[in-house]
Order: C-alpha cells, then sequence, then structure tokens
C-alpha cells in the first residue's frame, strides 16, 4: 500500500506539472473529479493545496481515479485496479 501511495503521489505532483494542456488531463480531471470533492471540497482545481490534499488522501483515491491515472501513464498500470 506505501508503494501505491508513493506512487500516486507522484502522479499527482506530474499532474501539476502537466496541467490542462496535455490530451489525457481532460479524463483524468473527469476520472478524479469526485475524489477531489470528496476529498478536498476546500481546494481549487489544479491549486497546490488540491494536490496536497490528494497526495494525503493517497490510500483512498477511487479506482476509476487511479485507472485513469495509470492509463495516462502518469502513475504504474501495476497500481490500477484489478
Amino acid at each position: 500500500m506505501n508503494k501505491a501511495i508513493a506512487a500516486l503521489t507522484i502522479g499527482i505532483g506530474m499532474l501539476a506539472v502537466t496541467g490542462n494542456a496535455t490530451a489525457y488531463s481532460a479524463r483524468v480531471n473527469s476520472a478524479c473529479k469526485s475524489d477531489f470533492y470528496r476529498f478536498c471540497p476546500s481546494y481549487k482545481p489544479d491549486s497546490p493545496q488540491l494536490r496536497q490534499c490528494m497526495r494525503a488522501a493517497g490510500g483512498n483515491i477511487s479506482r476509476r481515479c487511479l485507472d485513469a491515472l495509470a492509463d495516462a501513464g502518469i502513475i504504474s498500470r501495476k497500481y490500477r485496479s484489478k
């Protein structure tokens, strides 16, 4: 589980760097939107505070969000749902 949290931390950090300029960001944002609102409703999208909050939520992130992050190459496929 710690490896999954570390991978997600890196993935969320990479999402912050890529922003909305890449083709997959809309899918990732859509797939992770409920996680953003569930765990971090007080933070604006694409804010450093939201990314930090999502890192803290790590192991609780939905399979849908993890799948989108893995499909986008942000985290390793071994962390996506089975």
